[in-house]
C-alpha cells in the first residue's frame, strides 16, 4: 500500500495520464496505425498507466488481442474498462471506447483536483503542527530533543502521512453527490458502448465507490437485471434521488442515455 505523500499524489495523477493515454491510442487508431506503433508512441505517462502501455505494447508486439491482454492484468484496471475493452476490439468499437474511457478518466481528474484543493488546508495545518508542537522543548533548553522531536514528526508526516490523507481522500469521494456521478457516467459509458443493460448497470454500481449500492443491485441477479427497467432495479437504491430517477426515465424511454454524462458533470459541479 502507497503510504508515503509523494506516492498519494502520484496516484492522484493516473487519471489525468489515463485520460491522455486513451486519447492517444483512439487518435492513433483513426489515423489507422497498429497498436505497437500507436503505444510505442504514447510516453510521457506514469504510475499504473505505463505500467498498463508497456504491457499492452509487449502482448500486442507478440500478436496477442487487447482482450486476453486486459484479462490477463486485470489488477490494472476498474472491472467496467475490463468489460469494454475485452468486447471492444472483437465488436469494431474499440475507437469509441477509447474515446469514452478518455472523457471519463478526464472528468475524474477533475474531481481529484478538488479532492486535492480541499485536502490542501489540512495537509498545511498537519504539517505545521508537527514543527510547532515540540516548541516547548525549546523553551527547556532542550534544542536537541526538539529537533529530535519535529525531524521525526516530518519523516513520519512524509512517509506515513499519505495513509491518513488517503482516507480523507476516500471520505470525500465518496460524498452522494460524487457517488450518484461516477455510477451516471460509468452507466452512459457502458451502455452506449454496447455492453448488455444487466452488465452495465453492476459495473455501474462497482465504479461508484458505493459498497450499499453495489449490493442493493447485485441482489437482483443476472438474469433479472437483464430484463427489468433500470427505474425498478435503481428504486429504494442508496443516493439515487428523484432527479436521478427522472433522467433515467426519460433515458430508458428514448434511448439515449447521453443525459446521464450531464447529469453527472452538474454533480460534480456542486449540484445535490
Amino acid at each position: 500500500m502507497r503510504t508515503s505523500i509523494a506516492a498519494l499524489l502520484r496516484t492522484f495523477d493516473d487519471g489525468r495520464d489515463r485520460s491522455e493515454f486513451y486519447r492517444g491510442w483512439r487518435t492513433g487508431l483513426s489515423a489507422g496505425l497498429t497498436h505497437p506503433k500507436i503505444l510505442a508512441e504514447v510516453t510521457a505517462l506514469g504510475g499504473t498507466t505505463r505500467v498498463i502501455r508497456d504491457h499492452l505494447l509487449e502482448g500486442t508486439r507478440a500478436g496477442r488481442d487487447i482482450a486476453a491482454l486486459v484479462r490477463q492484468r486485470k489488477e490494472l484496471f476498474e472491472p467496467f474498462e475490463i468489460a469494454l475493452l475485452s468486447m471492444a476490439e472483437e465488436t469494431g468499437r474499440l475507437e469509441r471506447v477509447l474515446g469514452e474511457l478518455a472523457d471519463f478518466h478526464f472528468r475524474q481528474y477533475k474531481l481529484i483536483l478538488k479532492v486535492k484543493k480541499w485536502m490542501s488546508y489540512p495537509m498545511f495545518v498537519s504539517l505545521v503542527a508537527v514543527v510547532l508542537l515540540p516548541l516547548p522543548l525549546v523553551f527547556r533548553g532542550m534544542m536537541t530533543a526538539y529537533w529530535v522531536a519535529a525531524i521525526s514528526g516530518l519523516v513520519g508526516w512524509f512517509t506515513l502521512g499519505g495513509l491518513v490523507l488517503a482516507r480523507l481522500a476516500q471520505r470525500y469521494q465518496q460524498r452522494p453527490p460524487f457517488v450518484r456521478a461516477r455510477f451516471a457516467r460509468t452507466l452512459s459509458a457502458c451502455i452506449e458502448s454496447g455492453l448488455p443493460l444487466g452488465r452495465s448497470v453492476v459495473l455501474a454500481a462497482e465504479a461508484s465507490g458505493d459498497a450499499s449500492l453495489a449490493r442493493h443491485v447485485r441482489r437482483f441477479g443476472d438474469r433479472v437485471l437483464a430484463q427489468q427497467p433500470l427505474t425498478v432495479t435503481l428504486a429504494g437504491a442508496p443516493t439515487i434521488t428523484p432527479d436521478f430517477t427522472g433522467i433515467l426515465i426519460v433515458a430508458e424511454e428514448t434511448g439515449d442515455f447521453a443525459p446521464l454524462r450531464r447529469l453527472a458533470e452538474l454533480y460534480e459541479d456542486g449540484f445535490k
